[in-house]
């Protein structure tokens, strides 16, 4: 007979020890993952981690895939109020601001990147902060600068999660409108690119 409010539910419970891992990585990085701190961060028995991830690189690899699915997320909405803002540059300047002066995206980012540098089976899950802003910003700025800006971006989490200090808004601002503006020149692939938006 289970005890009253403990759940029975294998899939809220996996869920609830993915979300502890990530909670766990994006706070202290990879090396602090292990079944008996995560197991604790969740509120359950050491033996229900290893239930359901026998390794501790199963276990890494949900909580990773947990980040990833805030990072899509915040994507989304990111898409959205760029869908309505009526300065694409303003927005993205204020936006990119609010992001770096938040510690648990920076965080979240940091712990991403630091996963694919070293295991290339974790690198799409690295890279898609990157990818999804190049691909939503791509109809405003063009292909080569929404990569650029992305790249800046992705330079300026990487900065704020080692100073933790953002950039200020100033540096941010001449920095985008820089890029947003520039003339375009190469290829970042082997493709053809366009110059202008969509």
């Amino acid at each position: 007979m289970s005890s009253p409010g403990r759940t029975r539910d294998p899939e809220q419970r996996i869920r609830d020890i993915g979300r502890a891992a990530a909670e766990l990585i994006a706070e202290s990085g990879v090396s602090a993952l292990t079944h008996r701190a995560v197991a604790a961060r969740a509120g359950v028995a050491v033996g229900t981690t290893t239930r359901y991830f026998s390794t501790i690189d199963d276990l890494r690899r949900r909580a990773l895939e947990y980040l990833a699915a805030e990072v899509e997320n915040d994507l989304a909405q990111l898409a959205e109020d760029l869908a309505s803002a009526p300065d694409p540059v303003a927005f993205l300047i204020s936006a990119a601001r609010e992001d770096l002066a938040d510690v648990r995206k920076v965080q979240v980012e940091g712990a991403l990147v630091y996963a694919g540098l070293f295991e290339e089976d974790l690198r799409e899950l690295s890279l898609r902060w990157f990818t999804g802003l190049t691909e939503l910003l791509t109809p405003y700025f063009g292909r080569t600068r929404s990569e650029s800006l992305a790249m800046c971006l992705d330079g300026a989490t990487i900065y704020t999660a080692l100073t933790g200090t953002p950039p200020t808004i100033d540096l941010l601002e001449v920095t985008i409108r820089a890029i947003s503006t520039m003339p375009v020149e190469i290829q970042t692939s082997g493709t053809p690119d366009e110059d202008s938006p969509a």
